[in-house]
């Protein structure tokens, strides 16, 4: 059980713990001064660095370009004088308390030579803070109890939660993560044994929904109270069987209500033996075990009930998880007389669908097997088939004996021998381009094409030049929704609600074989992203 309180407001920029970079458009900034540039002239290169939630000037940001540097004034305002640059430039900007477009790290922005005679805008968006407290049922506060926050990221490759920050608590149960502003789950995890006891914490998230996400705008503090339940830890005798001559297996125990912790061996093996030790609370649980070297894998499941009597113990067998073989073949209008391409070339895996917090098998890529054919190695789920764009070749097709893989999803059970997978591809495609711009200023941007139907690609991604332009060369016929971000996109495109909400800069194309459709767009700002 847990409670949750939020706090919403700007907090002070002093937060030192991961430097953040820019993210700029290139507009024109009225109080400042413009100046000329050429190739060979040296002039001014100027702008101010703004805070992308509240517009307000960012004091003392390291602006750096072309070896030189500075910090901004009072007004967020840089200028260096005796500029000079024969094309494009690499600027950068730095700050404590700041992230480039929501991500941490560093990352620049390329300027053409034409944008540098006006002054710019530089967008830093502030880093969200999580803090709290984690106690127990008793309210007794639990240091050194790890908390760690994941964001959840869509992109090409599916649906990840992604761990972004983690904080140790103190001596008060307290602790303090700070992270780009996302769609997070927070949450402790199990620790066998409490520092000084026989004591086990068991994980708890926030939000207690599998499926729920907490949203962190930046600028923002969210405070919760965490309260895991904890619990006498007891010792399991575990052995396991297995095929493979060396390694040590993946362990992990499903609770009652589909939950997963990470099971962690107290005592090593004795060599050969295959004999464990391991900790876990009382209650019923499905231990699973996998080892996955890519070509092979080995799957196990068995149950136990850990109580107050004696110890435990069980056996556990690892068998072979049986190949799901992988067919590519071409489609009957396909006219490339050049060799098909590979299932990793065209980055096709599984995708499990289940609960990501409940999921610890999330995908399962294509791997080439000793005979040099390509299949995959899924673990008991259920599934939907994904894959990547991949030169002039496509998806077109994918079936599982009667199921429609585009349309519809797979279930793998334990042991269970496999048809394979036919998928069919086409080399018959076409092309979109187009330009992006923000108020009639040509300005890169992250350009997303959305299919309207069926298809084995969740969206296309990609980011115009330093001159506003894009091209995707290879498309699938069809039509799509065409939509560009100052920001990179971390939110699902696919679901049409969120799409929905920029209906006002989203761009209908059909896409034709053997023919480029075109589209010019105006990328969302910045600040009209979901903060």
């Amino acid at each position: 059980m847990f409670f949750f309180r939020s706090t919403i407001g700007l907090f002070p920029a002093l937060v030192l713990s991961i430097i953040g970079t820019l993210f700029c458009s290139a507009q024109t900034v009225p109080p400042l001064p413009t100046a000329t540039q050429s190739s060979s002239t040296p002039s001014v290169l100027s702008g101010v660095v703004l805070n992308a939630v509240t517009g307000s000037p960012v004091y003392r940001a390291l602006v750096q370009v072309n070896g030189r540097a500075m910090l901004t004034d009072h007004e967020g305002r840089f200028e260096f004088d005796q500029f000079t640059s024969s094309g494009s430039v690499s600027l950068e900007v730095r700050k404590p308390g700041f992230y480039f477009g929501g991500e941490g790290g560093g990352s620049s922005r390329t300027l053409r030579v034409e944008q540098m005679g006006t002054p710019i805008i530089l967008r830093m968006r502030p880093e969200a803070l999580i803090t709290g407290t984690v106690t127990a049922p008793d309210h007794s506060p639990l240091p050194r109890t790890m908390v760690s926050a994941l964001r959840s990221i869509y992109n090409q490759s599916g649906h990840h939660m992604v761990p972004m920050g983690q904080g140790l608590t103190n001596a008060h149960g307290e602790f303090r993560i700070t992270v780009p502003a996302g769609d997070y789950r927070v949450q402790t995890n199990f620790s066998p044994r409490l520092a000084g006891s026989g004591q086990a914490i068991l994980p708890v998230a926030y939000p207690a929904d599998p499926d729920g996400l907490l949203h962190i705008p930046g600028g923002t503090e969210q405070r919760l109270e965490l309260h895991p339940a904890v619990s006498q830890s007891y010792p399991v005798k575990l052995k396991i069987e297995t095929g493979e001559e060396r390694g040590f297996p993946s362990l992990l125990a499903k609770t009652s209500d589909g939950s997963i912790l990470p099971v962690r061996v107290t005592r090593a093996a004795e060599a050969g033996s295959g004999e464990m030790r391991v900790e876990l609370p009382p209650g019923t649980f499905t231990l699973i075990g996998y080892s996955n070297r890519g070509s092979t894998m080995e799957y196990g499941e068995a149950s136990i009930t850990v109580g107050d009597g004696e110890e435990a113990g069980l056996v556990m067998q690892l068998s072979p998880v049986p190949p799901i073989p992988l067919q590519i073949v071409a489609d009957s209008e396909a006219t490339s007389d050049k060799a098909l391409p590979t299932a990793q070339q065209l980055g096709i895996f599984l995708e499990n669908i289940q609960s990501v917090r409940m999921n610890p098998f999330p995908s399962a890529a294509a791997q080439r097997q000793n005979n040099q054919e390509s299949a995959l190695h899924a673990a008991p789920g259920t599934y939907k088939l994904v894959s990547r764009s991949s030169g002039q070749w496509f998806v077109k097709a994918a079936s599982y004996g009667t199921t429609d893989l585009l349309r519809n999803t797979m279930t793998v059970t334990w042991g269970a021998a496999s048809a394979p997978i036919v998928v069919t591809v086409s080399d018959r495609t076409g092309g979109l381009q187009g330009t992006t711009a923000m108020k009639g200023t040509t300005q890169p941007a992250w350009i997303y094409a959305i299919p309207s139907e069926a298809a084995s690609v969740p969206f296309y991604e990609g980011h115009s030049g330093a001159d506003g332009t894009f091209r995707f060369p290879y498309l699938p016929p069809g039509s799509y929704q065409v939509i560009a971000f100052e920001d990179r996109a971390y939110d699902n495109l696919a679901d049409s609600k969120i799409v929905g909400a920029y209906a006002t800069y989203i761009h209908g194309a059909t896409i034709h074989v053997g023919e480029t459709a075109t589209v010019n767009l105006e990328a969302v700002p910045d600040a009209e992203m979901r903060p």
